[in-house]
């Protein structure tokens, strides 16, 4: 019986208890609730229990099910026989041993390369591992040489994140010279039913087509997949441990395979001294042109293919920029950080293997020099979206923004400006900086007026009086004449407060005008 995600528990104890079966195969989840909970707890007869196998146990206890594995191993009977299947043994695997086996073996299985003077392996003997270097803008030239070498041959290729498989499936689809060769991508974010029908129809395949099948490590492990013949590593994994295991995917089972890691000019070369250390030899892999790197017309010109294909659809735009900004973060994840340190990676080189139209902005493009990226001369903005409905609700779209921002704008500010002449404006100040005079002479004439009044109340001399009038009899002319301004100005205030005078023909009239400010 295999039981696991997509039935219920109540179905699958149904099922057992109809069926008897003799094999229980399970993920620890399903597996700690059918024999370790208090729902069903006892309604599987664990006493005849013989044998416990833990495939990949390195790989459960990482994905953090130790939880669940102790639950499953603390509810089985202590007399039986425990087996743990993994291509790597980790700390947490040591523990487990530990800790849950009673008189535990230990068994390793080695190879020894008689060509290579007694030298020890971890690998196959029939499995050919090698490695490339490269610029990173001739990474994808080197892939797409390697397929159309032998079209007709199975191929896995490894990225790093899931966003760069679903773009670069998407976007080497639209070749041409890959139109006859079938593309297929897995990865941990697709949908389960959609990932095991990409699954089963790669693996369904006759042995005598060629496909390509990109994908991420959810596929390293754990999956039997005849007749692969190339494991291509396009990103090395962050986990060392792992680059074994997506090797063996190939050479299964006695037959040949090989297997390629694609490294960068520089500090990323001593990863194939790393991985001889570790007890996985690799040989050097020529470049596969007929001209040197640095001039490989043809790598160049599939660049700017590309870039033509990706400026044609906004889709594959968007879709771009999030896979090289998802691969650059996972490059500072590498558990090997002395070998991949993103300061010694070509960010620009790696952009335009991307086929990227621009560069993002992103926190690790600060402060570096991109003046090696050679920008696509295409509007941006401008390209559409090939879905003809997605270009349309677009659209759509960037008419309401524009609305909204112009009603934002008119909300903020008010009915637009006029445009005045500086003359004008000139004229404007000078009439407010004469009626603010006029407002002076007022307050002064108002209070020589109380002093006049207070004078005769106390008796003062007329005559003084008269003189004093006679030196300054001008200025009270100009201040009769303000005071009546003011009083005309008070009582168009009062209509205007009414509603019988508007505002701006207030401010007009007695030189408010503020919009004719500069």
């Amino acid at each position: 019986l295999v039981t696991g995600g997509g039935r219920s528990a109540i179905d699958d104890l149904r099922t057992f208890e109809k069926e008897g079966p003799r094999i229980l195969v399970g993920t620890p989840g399903r597996l700690e609730e059918l024999l370790a909970s208090k729902a069903y707890a006892g309604q599987i007869d664990v006493r005849e229990l013989d044998v416990l196998v833990l495939d990949e146990a390195d790989r459960l206890l990482d994905m953090g099910f130790s939880q669940s594995i102790s639950a499953v191993v603390g509810a089985l009977p202590k007399q039986r026989r425990t087996a743990l299947f993994s291509a790597t043994m980790t700390d947490a695997v040591s523990e487990l041993v530990r800790a849950g086996l009673r008189n535990p073996v230990r068994i390793v299985c080695k190879v020894e390369d008689v060509h290579a003077l007694g030298v020890e392996q971890r690998t196959p003997a029939t499995l050919q591992i090698g490695y490339l270097v490269c610029r990173p803008d001739r990474k994808l030239a080197q892939l797409i040489r390697l397929i159309l070498r032998d079209p007709s041959k199975k191929y896995i290729v490894y990225f790093s994140t899931c966003a760069v498989v679903d773009y670069f499936s998407r976007l080497l689809a639209k070749l041409p010279r890959l139109k006859q060769i079938p593309l297929f991508a897995l990865h941990g974010k697709q949908d389960p039913k959609k990932r095991t029908a990409t699954f089963d129809t790669f693996t369904n395949l006759p042995a005598t087509n060629g496909a390509v099948l990109l994908c991420t490590d959810v596929a390293s492990r754990g999956l039997d997949i005849p007749d692969v013949d190339w494991v291509v590593q396009f990103d090395p994994p962050q986990d060392p441990k792992v680059f074994a295991h997506r090797c063996g995917r190939t050479a299964r089972a006695g037959r040949q395979g090989r297997a390629l890691v694609l490294l960068g000019k520089g500090r990323e070369e001593v990863y194939a001294d790393f991985m001889r250390v570790r007890k996985v030899p690799m040989i050097r892999h020529p470049y596969t042109s007929s001209s040197v790197q640095a001039a490989d017309t043809d790598a160049t010109a599939l660049c700017d293919e590309l870039r033509r294909l990706v400026a044609k659809d906004r889709d594959l735009y968007e879709r771009g920029i999030r896979a090289f900004v998802s691969y650059v973060r996972s490059y500072t994840k590498h558990e090997a950080t002395y070998i991949f340190r993103i300061k010694d990676l070509n960010l620009c080189q790696m952009a335009m293997s991307y086929a990227l139209l621009k560069m993002p902005k992103m926190p690790e493009l600060k402060d570096k020099d991109t003046s090696e990226f050679v920008a696509f001369d295409v509007n941006v903005d401008a390209i559409p979206y090939a879905d003809k409905v997605r270009e349309k609700a677009r659209q759509k779209r960037i008419k309401a923004e524009k609305l909204a921002e112009s009603t934002d704008v008119t909300k903020k500010t008010g009915a637009a400006k006029k445009v005045t002449a500086w003359s004008n404006a000139k004229a404007a100040r000078d009439k407010k900086r004469e009626r603010k005079e006029k407002k002076e002479r007022k307050r002064a004439y108002v209070e020589r007026q109380k002093m006049e009044a207070f004078q005769q109340a106390i008796g003062l001399d007329k005559a003084s009086n008269n003189n004093n009038d006679n030196e300054g009899g001008d200025d009270d002319g100009d201040d009769d004449d303000d005071w009546a301004e003011l009083q005309r100005e008070e009582r168009e205030a009062k209509k205007m407060r009414r509603g019988k005078v508007s505002r701006s023909a207030f401010d007009r009239e007695f030189g408010y005008d503020d919009d004719m400010d500069v």
